[in-house]
């Protein structure tokens, strides 16, 4: 027995075999029902294999669901018009897990995203208890901000045509399907704001951690302020998102956020990438890999992001569980129509 092993059995009381990880997972792909356990299974399978069964998983997919060709989407963001773009990006993103695209989107939509989001209803989060309900929604307030993250509600980010655009992006789509190996599934739509705050916040995501939403998964961020140290860049450790990339010792304290001095005991910090960018950027990452969120200093940050999966298989997707308008516009309805398996989370 390998090491990681070891310590993943520790770590999730050895409640998985590969054959069974392997059994759930082909039962979802065969009937799409979502089991209890599922997720739980998914983080069981990767802190056990270091990632090795959620590949192999990912692979047979692969194999199973096939391509789509986009050729049908618009190409709002303009994203490969360099020969070979696609091509660098994708082997970096196999490489590092991360690439910072040459292209940037119109200024014109980054005022227009801003001015849209700043009256839109959010959710707060905080590390320190709030005077609120779960349920209640409130506007950003710029300038005396409540907490230390506003979450834009998923539908109003959605009713918004210029996000459903780029959402379906021809672009985006191509660059998912490639790094994927099958057709993307839309999972994961968000927009939220960071603001200072005295330390880093956990539930914030401003310490280090590794994402394990589905089997494999690209996650795309648009930047609508712009993004440096003292605004809080994301930091990514490249090559974390590979097979055994990640140390056993880390593993080892299972599905949890690690402190700085615990990751740089393994990854000297001139190994930490920061993403610093202006806002119009487009940061695609494989969240596998070790990251977080500076926690920022000044000023505050606005993020757009999108998820790309392979499979549903885990948790039940959270766009399937909240109320959704019925967006009527051509260019949604017709990528719809050709498309139902990118929109499996959003059909209703």
């Amino acid at each position: 027995m390998s090491l990681i092993t070891q310590l993943a059995d520790r770590a999730t009381g050895g409640r998985i075999t590969k054959k069974d990880f392997r059994n759930r997972l082909e039962r979802y792909q065969s009937t799409g029902e979502s089991l209890a356990g599922d997720g739980e299974s998914l983080t069981d399978a990767f802190l056990k294999s270091a990632g090795l069964w959620l590949s192999e998983g990912s692979r047979n997919i692969a194999t199973r669901n096939g391509r789509s060709d986009f050729s049908d989407a618009e190409d709002f963001l303009h994203l490969w018009q360099e020969p070979g773009s696609m091509e660098r990006t994708l082997n970096q993103l196999n490489t590092d897990g991360y690439a910072i695209l040459d292209t940037k989107f119109d200024p014109e939509v980054v005022q227009e995203l801003n001015s849209y989001f700043a009256s839109a209803p959010c959710t707060l989060t905080s590390d320190q208890e709030l005077n609120m309900n779960p349920e209640d929604r409130v506007l950003v307030d710029l300038e005396n901000p409540l907490a230390v993250k506003y979450s834009v509600d998923t539908n109003t980010v959605l009713i918004n045509a210029t996000v459903r655009k780029m959402l379906l992006d021809r672009g985006l789509l191509q660059i998912a399907q490639e790094y994927l190996g099958s057709t993307p599934i839309v999972d994961i739509v968000t927009a939220w704001y960071s603001f200072p705050s005295a330390n880093p916040s956990h539930q914030a995501a401003q310490v280090f951690h590794f994402d394990l939403d589905r089997v494999r998964w690209l996650k795309v961020f648009l930047l609508l302020t712009d993004q440096t140290i003292e605004t809080g860049a994301h930091v990514y450790i490249p090559g974390t998102q590979r097979d055994g990339g990640i140390s056993s010792d880390l593993l080892a304290k299972g599905y949890a956020r690690l402190e700085d001095p615990e990751v740089e005991a393994h990854y000297p910090k001139d190994t930490w990438k920061s993403m610093v960018a202006p806002a119009g950027s487009i940061l695609l990452e494989d969240t596998r890999g070790l990251h977080k969120g500076i926690s920022l200093q000044r000023d505050h940050r606005l993020m757009l992001q999108f998820e790309y999966a392979q499979t549903l298989f885990g948790h039940v997707p959270f766009l399937a569980t909240v109320p959704l308008d019925d967006y009527q516009d051509e260019y949604w309805n017709a990528m719809k129509h050709n498309h139902p398996e990118v929109f499996a989370a959003l059909s209703r």
